[in-house]
This record gives C-alpha cells, sequence and structure tokens, in this order.
C-alpha cells in the first residue's frame, strides 16, 4: 500500500476537496451577510457546521479502527458530494434561508468529520515513519494552496458573478475526488499488532457485537493516562475555542472594521494562506533544531501576541502582514501536533486517539462558533461596534498566551513523544 500512486491519489483527492472547500467557506459567510446582520444569527451556520465534531468524532474513531479506511474515505465523499448538489440547486432556485443553510452545513461537517479524520490515519500507511513530518507538511501545504489561496481567492472573485458558482463547482471538485479514492490500491484496513489480533479473537468468539463505549473509552484511556498527551489535548481544547471565536465574526471584521469587500477579503485569506505555507515547508527543518514542546510553545505564544495586535488596528496592510505571520505559527503547531499522535500512538488506536483530539478540538469550536456571535452581540450593549468586533481578538490573545505559560510551568518535567 505504501506507493507513489497510492500516495498521489490521496494526495489529488485531499487537495480537490479542499479546493472545493475553500470556495464554499468563501462563499458561505458572504451568502450569510446577504441574509442577516445578526453575529449570532449569522454563528448558527458555522455552529452547524462544526457540531458533528462534537457530535460523532468519538464514534467515527471507532469506525476508522474498525473498517477499510479506503471504504469511509469513499463514504464521506459521495455524502459530501449529495448535500452540496442540493445545496446548489436550493440557491439557485432562490430557497435557501439561514435555517436551510444551517441544515446543509452540519451534513456537509459530517462529511468532514469522516473525510479528515480518515486521511489522519491513513497518511502513516501511504508512507514511511521518517517522512511523516515531510508528508504532513505536504498535505497542509496542499490543504492551503487549494482551500485558502486558490479556493477563497478565486471564491471572492466567482462570487461577484453569481453566489451559486462555487457551491457548483464544488460539486463538481467532490465528483473527482470520489473517483480518485475510488482509485486507492489495497484495502486500507487498521494494521492491528499480534496482541490486538489475539484480543479481537477472543472478544469475537465471546461476544460477536463489540462494545462500542469500551472501545471509544480505550482512545480516551489512552489520551488521558499519558500526562503529555492529556496536557497536548487541553491545550487543543483551548486553542481551537479561542480561534473559532474570532473565525465566526471575521467577516463582520473584515467588512465593517477594515472595510474590505470580497475580493480584498480573499486577498488578505490568500496572504495568511502564503504564511501557512511557508509554515508547513519549514516545520520538518524546525523540528531537526528544537523538539515538539518548543515548538508548540513558540506557536502559540506567537499566535497571542499577533492576534493580539490584530485587535489593536483597523489598517487592512497590518492585518495582512499580522494574518500572515501568525499562519505560520498555526501550521507548525498543527503539523507537530499531528506528527506526534502518527508517532507515538499505535495504528490500531489511531483513529480512536485521533478522534479524542478532534472532539476536544474541532467539537469545542462548535461552541466557541457560539460564543463568539454571543459575545460581540454583548459588548454591543456596553460598547461601539467597531470595538466589539475587535474584543474576540483582544480576548483570544490574553488566553493564548496563559495558556503558554501553563503548559510550559505543567509539562516541564514531562518527556514528550
Amino acid at each position: 500500500m505504501k506507493s507513489k500512486s497510492n500516495y498521489s491519489k490521496l494526495f489529488g483527492a485531499f487537495s480537490l476537496t479542499f479546493l472545493g472547500d475553500g470556495l464554499t467557506l468563501a462563499a458561505v459567510p458572504w451568502l450569510v451577510s446577504t441574509l442577516t446582520t445578526d453575529t449570532l444569527y449569522a454563528s448558527i451556520t458555522m455552529t452547524a457546521l462544526r457540531l458533528p465534531w462534537l457530535i460523532f468524532s468519538l464514534p467515527v474513531g471507532v469506525l476508522i479502527d474498525r473498517y477499510s479506511r479506503k471504504h469511509m474515505l469513499v463514504g464521506a465523499s459521495f455524502t459530501r458530494m449529495i448535500f452540496l448538489l442540493f445545496l446548489t440547486i436550493c440557491i439557485w432556485g432562490g430557497w435557501i434561508s439561514i435555517p436551510l443553510l444551517a441544515l446543509f452545513m452540519f451534513g456537509i461537517g459530517l462529511s468532514r468529520v469522516v473525510f479528515d479524520s480518515t486521511v489522519q490515519t491513513i497518511i502513516p500507511q501511504v508512507v514511511e515513519e521518517k517522512k511523516l513530518e515531510k508528508a504532513n507538511g505536504q498535505f497542509t501545504a496542499g490543504q492551503l494552496i487549494t482551500s485558502d489561496i486558490l479556493g477563497v481567492a478565486l471564491g471572492g472573485f466567482i462570487i461577484t458573478m453569481h453566489i451559486v458558482y462555487p457551491f457548483a463547482i464544488d460539486t463538481v471538485t467532490a465528483i473527482l475526488s470520489l473517483l480518485l479514492i475510488s482509485g486507492l490500491r489495497g484495502s486500507f484496513h487498521p494494521a492491528k499488532s499480534k496482541e490486538s489480533q489475539v484480543e479481537e479473537q477472543a472478544e469475537k468468539e465471546t461476544r460477536p457485537m463489540k462494545n462500542w463505549k469500551r472501545e471509544m473509552w480505550s482512545g480516551i484511556q489512552y489520551v488521558f493516562q499519558d500526562r503529555f498527551l492529556r496536557g497536548l489535548a487541553i491545550l487543543s481544547v483551548t486553542i481551537t475555542l479561542m480561534f473559532s471565536m474570532i473565525l465566526v465574526t471575521q467577516i463582520f471584521f473584515v467588512r465593517e472594521v477594515l472595510q474590505l469587500e470580497a475580493y480584498a477579503f480573499g486577498i488578505l485569506i490568500s496572504i495568511a494562506t502564503i504564511g501557512s505555507i511557508l509554515g508547513s515547508q519549514a516545520v520538518a527543518y524546525m523540528r531537526k533544531r528544537w523538539s515538539s514542546k518548543q515548538l508548540i510553545l513558540l506557536s502559540i505564544l506567537s499566535m497571542g501576541l499577533l492576534y493580539g495586535a490584530v485587535g489593536l488596528t483597523s489598517n487592512a496592510y497590518v492585518v495582512g502582514g499580522l494574518y500572515f505571520c501568525a499562519a505560520f505559527f498555526i501550521v507548525v503547531y498543527n503539523v507537530v501536533r499531528s506528527s506526534i499522535l502518527q508517532r507515538s500512538v499505535p495504528n490500531e488506536l489511531l483513529g480512536r486517539v485521533g478522534s479524542v483530539f478532534r472532539f476536544l478540538s474541532f467539537g469545542i469550536s462548535a461552541i466557541g462558533t457560539l460564543l463568539g456571535g454571543l459575545l460581540v452581540r454583548v459588548s454591543e450593549t456596553f460598547f461601539d461596534r467597531l470595538f466589539s468586533l475587535q474584543l474576540p481578538y483582544l480576548l483570544l490573545s490574553v488566553v493564548y498566551i496563559l495558556a503558554c505559560f501553563l503548559f510550559a510551568s505543567k509539562m516541564r518535567n514531562v518527556p514528550e513523544q
């Protein structure tokens, strides 16, 4: 299964999926802004997109460790294609509303839970262990280039022609991705150790149906019995909660504080993505010079300072530079974290352990998006609209800096993975 052909097909499907995803994510905020100006209502759609991570991450982790990971990817891509097709039809017909859009976002979010979670577990099955940082960096760069540069930039331009076009193109990319994944050679069942195979056979003989709760609990136990992984999981919750608060209000920040139009918003995100790409390519080199723990701490502290500065300015050029630098460290943090899990966790547990992190981080983002919209709404009763839109950045800065020092203090004498 570790062949260049499989790697190319997986990478191609991954890139196409995120190209379409970038188009959709660029179009959704502008579609929402034509339906409502209430930040709390707007946050409902982003919450619906992220809510599946909170509900389905742990069960999906069990499925990934049970069944063919290729089949999981095929199912996710097919589901995504169907939801995008009907969403496109509803937008074209003028039948879209906030509740209906939230329903489609929930379905697309569910497909993303399965797709993203499975890709992270299948990468170690198509590349050698010593090349994990490089492979993760390439996949991250591919995601950023296709989603945040090509997808968002093209989305901002295509929106000016018709709001439905980004969603229609995303439907086509979903079809192409499905074809590539179907062409993967091999079964891609989870690799199991001899000990786990013996335990599994004994369990089958005594109990035909496995206990889902027991399987999910084994992934949770693995994380929380390891002090370093436990600390990393708690840190992930904090990072994602705060970051999702700024993402959901970002479109209003860009339109009202920076006073940018759709195409300029695409350019701003593209500038940030260039920083992300540089980070994805630099992380393998940085890992040779610094430990994983050091890179994690450097990334969190840098993000805290940079996003705090965003909350103190209304200059679009300055924000572009700060986004560029912050995006560099976002990717460094994510790649290092993924590599830690892929290297230290047994393959037969990787789906469940990864699902714990996605549940705690991406899942909690569903709460963060609601809190972000609520924070701005409540703040407006005490402060003006512009400061209220800057407030999430300032709050993120304080929390990130505190989290950095707390993690450094608690993990000082803990060996990293």
